[in-house]
């Protein structure tokens, strides 16, 4: 048994450092998409996303994904970014080569998009994508290969409530899914890096001379699809509140791959950087207010673990503690996080940093 010791942080996060890694039993699989409220009241799950990244990230992530499998976790969920920006085209290979590594995970796997998977495969990076691709058309491929049915991926599936199943505005978005387990309601949803996929024609410029030059045209479609996709994710996040309000469910966990730049922690100076994610910290701020029990958002893309409580309440200012952001690692770091979900803890949530052994140079 492994030696374990617990620091709570700002009243309202969990965290517990372990002294050895260990394998942790998951009780019998219940979960059934939105059919199933009961399952388990204490399981653990994966975290991870951005990677595999590199020569060094290809080298590395079959062990990563052998720790999870040696985890015994309930389910894993991917949080986007199948390759490095510059790290070849966007090429069909990219995704049933990520579709094959899943599928070595013995418990399910939830994937959502990130922007290397298909906004940035115009040529954002240069003359390494080589060849380029409209990004719109990437992400139709991505939604034939992961999303065509109502099963996760992984050798043992999750059955998934697609937003596309309800039909109407937006019978687009199969890459939108809830599910429940345990006493936790799961949203996974389409928010990326690289603004949403928000462009301007000066950050398009920030890539340097081998960039392409897209035309207002292009720049204006583009914009188009994310003010389309962004009233998709804005009406799911939505429904995926209400529906755990319902069901009386504990806590609600939100992943997508975008960091969505809380507070402009990365000091950007150009608002053309971030100035499509306020909408989305806004909704996550109000749908906390109003709903009783813990709230998880988790993302990827800026590539360094993080754990903090960033939003403050709409009227007083003080910290928004039933809210946790939680940043999984990415890049060359190639290691996990742990969740554990404890309706006995009044955090319910506890995020362990896994370090995959082998994977530390």
């Amino acid at each position: 048994m492994a030696l374990t010791s617990r620091l709570v942080i700002n009243s309202g996060i969990s965290v517990v450092v372990a002294a050895t890694l260990t394998a942790t039993a998951v009780a019998t699989m219940h979960a059934r998409g939105d059919d199933d409220r009961h399952g388990p009241d204490h399981y653990t799950i994966g975290l991870f996303g951005d990677m595999p990244y590199n020569t060094l990230g290809r080298a590395q992530y079959p062990a990563l994904l052998a720790d999870i499998n040696a985890s015994h976790v309930a389910f894993s969920i991917f949080d986007g970014d199948l390759k490095a920006g510059g790290d070849g085209p966007c090429s069909d290979s990219l995704y049933t080569t990520a579709i094959h590594n899943f599928n070595m995970l013995e418990r399910p796997l939830v994937w959502v998009p990130g922007d290397n998977d298909w906004t940035d495969c115009w040529g954002r990076y240069g003359a390494s994508m080589i060849t380029f691709y409209d990004p719109l058309d990437r992400l139709a491929l991505e939604r034939t290969l992961f999303t065509s049915t109502n099963q996760s991926l992984g050798q043992k599936t999750l059955t998934l409530t697609r937003q596309s199943d309800e039909g109407g505005a937006y019978t687009l978005y199969s890459e939108n899914v809830r599910w429940t387990y345990g006493p936790v309601v799961y949203l996974g949803l389409n928010v990326q890096g690289s603004n949403d996929n928000y462009p301007y024609a000066d950050t398009d410029a920030e890539g340097g001379p081998t960039v392409p030059v897209r035309s207002a045209a292009e720049i204006q479609r583009q914009r188009d699809e994310e003010t389309a996709r962004k009233a998709a994710d804005l009406a799911w996040l939505q429904e995926g509140f209400d529906y755990a309000k319902r069901t009386h469910a504990k806590g609600v966990l939100i992943d997508w791959q975008a960091d969505p730049n809380f507070n402009n922690e990365q000091q950007q100076t150009n608002t053309h950087e971030y100035d499509a994610f306020p909408d989305y910290i806004n909704a996550l701020r109000t749908l906390t207010e109003s709903f009783s029990g813990q709230v998880v958002l988790v993302h990827g893309d800026s590539h360094y673990f993080k754990l903090d409580k960033p939003l403050n309440h709409s009227v007083g200012g003080g910290v928004l503690t039933n809210f946790t952001r939680v940043e999984t690692f990415g890049a060359r770091n190639t290691h996990w996080v742990r969740a554990t979900i404890d309706v006995g803890d009044p955090n319910l949530f506890v995020f362990e940093p896994r370090i995959v052994p082998g994977n530390t140079r």
